[in-house]
């Protein structure tokens, strides 16, 4: 599907904007102070963000000033605008134009009759003695589409040189034609003051090419170059920005589906550049061009699909904006302004200035492990749609072999008759699918596939699971035929099937976390388990610090996420389905007294690590099962304990 279709059909008010994304020069301005650090969870004075779709941010005075795609059922407000002094709260302005310039309609072939009821993906840029607003229109689901330009001195109001002025037409695609599609532009300028625009949606990908600095429009006789193809199905990538840091640039982009509502799997990748043309090469040196790209934010909590990112230098903060479709509002669209903070040539995208409602920043990552196997499941080619799930040897650093596990609800469906999980691979962003799973099939292959979200139920790519012997774990389909994973050989290169279950070892799974993990409380998304104080089990193994067993000391317990804190678990195998839970912190392993207390209620402590699995009771309740449940929870269980958890990335 391309972009264009996308961006309308799921969300009923796409309000965007695209952050500037340049070493430009930026407008006469006081020095924007540095973002103080976020805490770790929003309290409950958290303003609500506002509803933005493909921001763009830049500085004018005081002020913080948004423009961000329209919304298409007003069909009045082209390109809206926005601006804040704190980037928390936001002060609604006139929209750039409310109606779309004549020739723009002229260039996709529309009339004031049947024009588009919004514009798109818009981009700031400050010349030194105007703005620069580049902007996209579309024939809906097509390659037809405009970027323009409109100008003006000023972005506020209020001030007399303030006032929107039609440019004109900058950069044009005809329908039908999979060269490149002209939306999502973005101005940067290089090291020696050159003015370039990047551009791109799906189709050829995302291009780049050199400006006239006089007039904002195409130099004469440049060429269009490519900057990111994936070389997969529908090409799904857009949305490019650059920005330059020592002496590389650095090109972000997004991949995958947006305009889903809270389904959208959105998210961003970034590669690097000595020339601003490229190659552009990712981490591990592969090339944007062949389907490279390093991950550095995807959805989590209640941001789902974060994408569109642009990049914004002022005052030597690098601000980093991306829209997100609001999981706790029926996925409307709204903005997160984050910073970039860069190590070894390498940016990190930090928190929201507005931080989550949650405590970490999604599930957990987890290897797939059949019982007595010698194998992991794997997305094996790490790539194409439709290719088959199979079996291949462990690696704890391999991507491919990493899979998010959440829970995920038909939304039409409010009887809880299709409810299930997704496996959505890390690297490839697939889910793992059951094709065909409609048709009245009693075996077949797991494949992956792009995420399909709500389409037809999605019965196909939703799974169930229930408990097996000995701490294992059998996952079925929602298909409704009886139909389980089945990983027959169980070892590498076997592909995962489905079958009709037999209660064989071949068809019982564990999950070994990758990392550490929060263990997040089951029924308070702001609390996951930690150790009070942070003084754990010198030399008692109760976690007091003190030596004293009876006082409150350093409990184990639900505690609200904050920096610094031993809140962090690493769980390694013990053997079987069995796990050793240790503190990352202390060193210490998490441990119930249930074997020790008799019948006196059992409490979670830790134990030193040269006790866990030692013979005696002490030893016997530090090794823990992990039983995944189908509301997102997971069952972490010893003798006579279990601890309801939500496997989280801290």
């Amino acid at each position: 599907m391309t972009r264009s279709l996308l961006r309308r059909a799921w969300v009923p008010a796409l309000t965007a904007a695209v952050l500037v994304g340049s070493a430009a020069l930026t407008a006469p301005a006081a020095a924007a102070p540095t973002p103080a650090a976020p805490p770790l969870v929003a309290g409950p004075d958290r303003p609500a963000d506002p509803i933005a779709h493909d921001p763009t941010l830049v500085k004018e005075g005081d002020w913080f000033y948004l423009a961000v795609t329209g919304d298409a059922a007003t069909g009045s407000d082209y390109i809206p605008m926005k601006r804040s002094k704190d980037l928390r709260t936001w002060e609604e302005l006139p929209p750039v134009f409310t109606q779309l310039p004549a020739g723009v309609l002229t260039a996709i072939g529309a009339t004031p009759a049947d024009a588009p009821q919004d514009a798109w993906a818009p981009d700031l840029s400050w010349t030194g003695s105007e703005w620069r607003l580049y902007y996209s229109a579309s024939r809906f689901g097509t390659t037809n589409s405009v970027t323009a330009l409109a100008t003006t001195a000023s972005l506020d109001p209020a001030d007399p040189d303030y006032g929107w002025v039609d440019r004109g037409p900058v950069l044009e695609s005809e329908a039908g034609s999979d060269e490149y599609n002209a939306i999502d532009a973005n101005h940067v300028t290089d090291a020696e003051g050159g003015e370039w625009l990047t551009f791109g949606s799906f189709f050829g990908g995302l291009k780049i090419v050199a400006l006239d600095p006089e007039t904002g429009k195409i130099a004469a006789g440049a060429p269009v170059l490519p900057l990111v193809d994936r070389g997969i199905q529908y090409n799904p990538v857009e949305g490019p920005s650059i920005i330059r840091n020592g002496d590389h640039y650095y090109l972000f982009a997004a991949f995958d589906y947006c305009c889903r509502g809270e389904e959208s799997d959105y998210r961003v990748v970034v590669g690097r550049s000595t020339s601003i043309t490229g190659p552009y090469l990712d981490r591990d040196g592969v090339s944007l061009l062949e389907g490279g790209g390093t991950e550095v934010l995807r959805g989590y909590n209640e941001f789902q699909g974060t994408g569109h990112p642009d990049v914004y230098s002022a005052g030597g903060v690098d601000y980093f904006v991306n829209h997100y479709y609001d999981a706790l509002s029926d996925g409307t669209p709204r903005l997160n302004v984050r910073t970039l903070s860069w190590a070894d040539g390498w940016p990190t995208v930090s928190d929201p200035v507005n931080p989550s409602r949650s405590a970490g920043h999604g599930s957990a990552y987890v290897q797939v492990v059949p019982r007595d196997g010698a194998a992991v499941v794997s997305n094996v080619t790490c790539g194409y749609a439709g290719a088959n799930v199979a079996l291949a040897d462990a690696s704890p650093t391999d991507p491919c072999q990493q899979w998010q596990i959440d829970a995920r609800d038909a939304a039409q469906v409010t009887d809880g008759s299709e409810t299930g999980s997704r496996f959505q691979n890390r690297k490839s962003n697939m889910a793992a699918d059951f094709p065909g799973c409609a048709e009245a099939q009693t075996s077949g292959d797991v494949g992956q596939f792009d995420w399909l979200g709500n389409f037809f139920y999605n019965v196909c790519q939703r799974w169930l699971f229930s408990p097996a012997p000995d701490g294992y774990t059998t996952i079925s389909s929602i298909a409704g035929r009886n139909l389980v994973w089945t990983a027959e050989g169980r070892s590498p290169g076997a592909d995962l099937g489905v079958a009709t279950p037999t209660g064989a070892a071949d068809q019982q799974f564990r999950f070994q976390p990758v990392g550490d993990v929060l263990l997040g409380s089951a029924t308070d998304q702001t609390q996951t388990l930690g150790v009070a104080g942070c003084k754990a089990a010198k030399g008692n193994g109760n976690a007091n610090g003190n030596g004293n067993a009876k006082g409150n000391g350093n409990k184990v317990r639900m505690e609200t996420r904050v920096a610094g804190s031993c809140q962090t678990w690493t769980v390694t195998s013990a053997g079987g389905a069995g796990y050793t839970v240790t503190n990352a912190a202390t060193g210490s392993v998490l441990a119930s007294t249930s074997c020790t207390t008799g019948s006196a209620p059992a409490r979670l402590r830790l134990l030193p690590a040269e006790k866990a699995g030692k013979e005696g009771k002490a030893g016997e309740c530090a090794t823990w099962t992990l039983v995944p449940g189908d509301d997102g929870t997971w069952s972490l269980a010893t003798a006579g304990t279990t601890q309801e958890v939500r496997l989280l990335i801290p």
